[in-house]
């Protein structure tokens, strides 16, 4: 099956970030350039995992006589590898990058959740909790498709390190929740803090549907991450609709002004929004997100994210 949706390269390969650095005069990226030793030996892990994407399948093929009690099977097979949420879609090509061309019929979506209260411990910490997520879904993604493989189905695993899968039509296919102001996808229960690993096959699964909890009609109405954007990228009303869903389209390049051109993590339209508790209704969630929203409030709500040693001077305590 081609794929229909624009291909954004990552890093230096990014034609749109390269422009940027230029323009404001860097020739290495602060946010790469700082980065501790730990979370480049995690950085590793997770793209050194790429060469086992796929492989080749092992002994006969299992037959699949109900594509539905397979769906509950593969699914607790990714619970019990460390998936918080686990669900499958039809592949259509637009959940398929357009320099792509993949020979399945089915993508299993997986997130795993990020903890919320790392958002009260400085960019740094949030930084080292989205790599953890990210190498644990690519980790996870990984060992499923070589047990697909091992039933003797084609599988090859997807995730932010190296795959072809695009995010959010996938997750949103597969009734992982809606997709927000910020652009990222809103989980129910997790929010908007988790992050995706993806395994697309042949093997017989029944799909699951699109879920809506009134998260686009909230969004309509709130301005919280557009009014907390350091770069003032995320558009407060206009949006496209894109085959019945509402999409508000990030300035990508403001993004990069303060997600890559800082030294610190940017992660604050996603510790903004309110739905870390409005849809879950987790008390613990709730007071944190209280406490970091009077911190920004204080420091005043388009201020960057600043490290925690910085904290008494960006907030005056």
């Amino acid at each position: 099956m081609k794929g229909t949706s624009p291909l954004r390269l990552q890093g230096y390969d990014d034609p749109l970030l390269v422009e940027v650095m230029k323009r404001h005069g860097f020739d290495e990226l602060p946010l790469f350039k700082h980065r501790p030793k730990e979370i480049m030996d995690r950085l590793r892990y997770w793209f050194a995992l790429a060469k086992d994407r796929d492989g080749p399948l092992a002994g006969e093929r299992q037959a699949v006589d109900d594509p539905a009690a397979m769906a509950i099977e593969i699914k607790k097979m990714a619970h019990d590898l460390g998936a918080d949420v686990v669900g499958v879609a039809k592949l259509a090509p637009v959940m398929i990058d357009d320099k792509a061309d993949l020979p399945h019929d089915t993508v299993i979506c997986l997130i795993v959740g990020e903890d919320y209260a790392r958002a009260l411990d400085g960019p740094r910490a949030i930084e080292f909790e989205s790599t953890r997520v990210y190498v644990e879904c690519a980790r996870i993604s990984t060992e499923l498709a070589r047990r697909i493989r091992a039933m003797g189905w084609p599988a090859v695993a997807h995730h932010n390190g190296a795959g072809e899968i695009q995010a959010i039509p996938a997750m949103h296919a597969a009734g992982f929740g809606e997709l927000g102001k910020h652009g990222s996808l809103i989980h129910p229960v997790l929010g908007a803090s988790h992050r995706p690993g993806f395994v697309t096959t042949t093997l017989p699964l029944a799909a699951d549907a699109p879920v809506a909890f009134g998260v686009q009609d909230t969004c309509a109405r709130c301005t919280i991450c557009s009014a907390n954007c350091p770069a003032e990228a995320i558009p407060r009303e206009d949006y496209v609709v894109t085959e019945g869903v509402k999409r508000w389209i990030t300035d990508v390049e403001r993004c990069y002004t303060v997600s890559r051109l800082r030294a610190q993590y940017c992660h604050i339209c996603v510790d903004v929004c309110p739905y870390a508790h409005k849809a879950n209704g987790d008390e613990r969630k709730k007071e944190i997100y209280k406490a970091y929203m009077a911190r920004r409030k204080k420091a005043g709500y388009r201020t960057p994210a600043w490290f925690p040693e910085e904290e008494s001077m960006v907030l005056g305590a």
